[in-house]
């Protein structure tokens, strides 16, 4: 068993947008503006259901030979969460001057691969600079007329409708932008004016496009101080009196000790305020969440806090499959695919999937590009699980430090089960836990570990994936099957 120290923390997750954030200098990232497709049969638009997103889904660093969007395509990343944020200060950089600047738009949209949704953040400007674009200590803009201006010509240029001369790229466009949402955190700073500019924004999207999905900013963030950041999201909530809000999003960061547990309290809280304040069961998405592996040296009480590898990757799994139990639509890690958010070996910079190359402090860094093991997990999930019905997940067990959850996918009973060890009395590094319980199919079952068995990524060759997952096959028996549970998460499914 691991301790984890704890501690409050308020995000400021734009540091990095106004130059693009962290992930910048690849060579051959986002240089263009392309049409890109997969050359699959499946569009866009129908893995539009999928809950698999990244924030951001984008590789870009300096020296790496996959720059892009190779690795969340491999991995089946179907939703991207751009970085950087369209603000009005850099489309319109001369605020008397109605010309708009969409070169840099043009490219980071017009690069993402068909096959990866787009939700994009709008804003006035990032919390970290004053552009001046902003009422001073307000999110209003200081020229509604023209932010309303901005935000319609923004919609419209990346809707895809082929409508108005200013579309991008005539209007073909692999992915149509249908989901956009209103700046981040609210409830982070001391700013009022939110649920002004939240009307303003939705008001301005449903004009351009009245298809378009608009999320609100998200909650914050970690375990220990949800409930009490919540209170100035409850006024902004009560301010919006029910409207001008599709989809809600709150974060959900932590560490791979339990604290994925504690996201059914957040989004019960949650939707006990979307009720109180009339907006209804409108659909709730987690667009930030997060596990790190290795050691941070930056942040107190964070310094020295130290996870594996593995312990990250089943805590991603946990993370989706979990949230995804009680009714969250989709569900995106971050930050980044690449490890690397400030350079300042914080929580931040250790919870992506991929080595960055940087690690000056401890030397637990593998290298530029190594897959960690969280990486090959992702992509098994994805594997056995899209395509799925995802308004049919079963729980089937949430007692014992046992969790059971069953998904249909092509009328087949797909089962994800693990054992919550950490919580287990007197639990010791090698015990298991032997349990039975009720399936849906005759024959054999076939039993997939969710973790390879490695002790990093790094000494795995991914050309023998996913034989580096360990796998096993049970009788089912009168209905039921005994299996026994480690450490690792695993997948029960019909054997073949």
């Amino acid at each position: 068993m691991f301790n984890v120290m704890r501690m409050t923390v308020v995000l400021f997750l734009f540091l990095l947008t106004a130059c693009g954030g962290s992930q910048s200098g690849g060579e051959s990232g986002d240089t263009s503006a392309t049409t890109t497709s997969t050359g699959g049969s499946l569009t866009t638009l129908e893995y539009e259901d999928s809950p698999f997103g990244f924030h951001p889904a984008l590789v870009n660093r300096f020296g790496y030979s996959d720059n892009g969007y190779v690795d969340a395509r491999k991995i089946g990343v179907r939703w991207n969460r751009p970085s950087l944020y369209t603000f009005w200060f850099k489309v319109q950089p001369d605020i008397n001057d109605p010309a708009y600047h969409w070169e840099e738009y043009d490219t980071l949209y017009g690069n993402v691969p068909e096959g990866i949704n787009i939700l994009a953040n709008i804003a006035t400007q990032p919390r970290s600079y004053d552009a001046g674009y902003e009422i001073p200590g307000s999110y209003l803009p200081v020229d509604e007329g023209k932010y309303t201006a901005f935000v319609k010509a923004t919609v419209e240029r990346y809707d895809g409708d082929g409508i108005g001369e200013e579309d991008f790229n005539g209007g073909v466009f692999p992915n149509p932008i249908k989901y956009w949402q209103v700046d981040n955190e609210p409830n982070a700073l001391t700013k009022t004016g939110y649920a002004g500019l939240q009307q303003i924004t939705y008001m301005a999207i449903k004009e351009a496009c009245s298809d378009c999905q608009v999320l609100i900013g998200g909650a914050t963030g970690f375990p220990d101080n949800f409930a009490d950041n919540f209170s100035v999201y409850a006024q902004i909530l009560s301010d919006l009196n029910g409207q001008y809000v599709d989809i809600f999003d709150f974060h959900w960061y932590g560490f791979a000790d339990g604290d994925y547990h504690e996201s059914k309290d957040a989004c019960d809280l949650v939707r006990s305020k979307l009720n109180e304040y009339g907006f209804g069961n409108i659909p709730v998405w987690i667009t930030e969440m997060g596990s790190h592996s290795g050691t941070i040296t930056w942040e107190d009480p964070y310094n020295g806090l130290y996870q594996t590898e593995a312990q990250q990757a089943e805590d991603y799994l946990k993370r989706f499959i979990y949230p995804l139990s009680f009714g969250v639509k989709k569900i995106f890690p971050a930050f980044g695919l690449i490890e690397g958010f400030k350079q300042n070996n914080g929580y931040f910079d250790h919870t992506g999937l991929l080595y960055d190359g940087e690690d000056p402090d401890v030397g637990d860094d593998k290298g530029l590009g190594i897959k960690k093991l969280g990486y090959y997990s992702y992509k098994l999930m994805t594997e056995k699980l899209e395509g799925s019905d995802w308004d049919k997940i079963r729980t089937i067990q949430e007692s014992g430090n046992v969790h059971i959850y069953k998904f249909t996918k092509d009328n087949n009973s797909i089962y994800v089960a693990w054992w919550d060890y950490f919580d287990e009395a007197g639990y010791q590094e090698g015990d298991t836990k032997t349990i039975a319980f009720d399936i849906d199919f005759t024959g054999d079952a076939l039993i997939t570990d969710a973790v390879p068995n490695a002790v990093s990524g790094a000494v795995l060759d991914e050309n023998n994936y996913p034989d580096f997952f360990e796998t096993e096959t049970k009788s089912v028996t009168n209905g039921q099957v005994t299996i026994t549970l480690g450490e690792n998460p695993v997948f029960v499914e019909a054997a073949q």
